[in-house]
């Protein structure tokens, strides 16, 4: 969770991976394996009732905003500025600024961050996860693919940073393909 001058902001990941947990392949696109009808539809109403959507800057790239409001990640830039190709997406840099701050000064003043990747983007939120929801492709590996996390399995960084995996259901029987919501322990530290 993030919280910033009282305004508090649910962190929820989505990514859907491999088995051997990698987002795309090493060029950075996204196999057809990994393009699910069951996950989309799940990802995508999960981001329409979302306040934000954060992304990558090549993921915005190579993805036109379906009209939601968009946080892009990227280094090119000192801090932040209006993206001009897209009136609801602001690129911001990590290095530059706070993401509290760009929310504060973006006018999102509460409700759901949706993170959706890159990797960069996904660790950058580690620790403010509230929950995030990790759809699996079994049988399915990517050698020399991109990792969700550069630390390990989703899996297994999800609960080392203290998310534990509260409901798993098969979305797509058929395509071996499951939906895990990895919630944060209430212990957290």
């Amino acid at each position: 969770m993030i919280s910033s001058s009282g305004k508090t902001y649910r962190v929820v990941g989505h990514a859907i991976v491999s088995a051997d947990g990698m987002i795309a392949d090493g060029d950075g696109l996204m196999p057809a394996p990994l393009r699910n009808d069951a996950d989309w539809s799940i990802f995508q109403a999960a981001l329409d009732r979302s306040s934000v959507v954060v992304v990558g800057r090549l993921g915005h790239r190579r993805h036109p905003n379906p009209g939601r409001r968009r946080l892009v990640f990227t280094s090119t830039i000192e801090r932040f500025e209006a993206d001009a190709a897209d009136p609801l997406a602001t690129l911001f840099n990590p290095a530059g600024m706070s993401v509290e701050d760009v929310l504060a000064r973006t006018g999102v003043a509460e409700g759901v961050v949706a993170v959706t990747g890159g990797q960069r983007v996904f660790e950058h939120f580690l620790p403010d996860y509230d929950e995030f929801m990790l759809a699996e492709v079994d049988g399915f590996v990517l050698p020399g693919g991109t990792a969700c996390f550069s630390a390990g399995h989703p899996s297994a960084v999800l609960a080392a940073s203290g998310l534990i995996p509260a409901e798993r259901q098969e979305i797509d029987p058929s395509n071996g393909v499951t939906l895990t919501r990895w919630a944060r322990n209430s212990n957290r530290s």
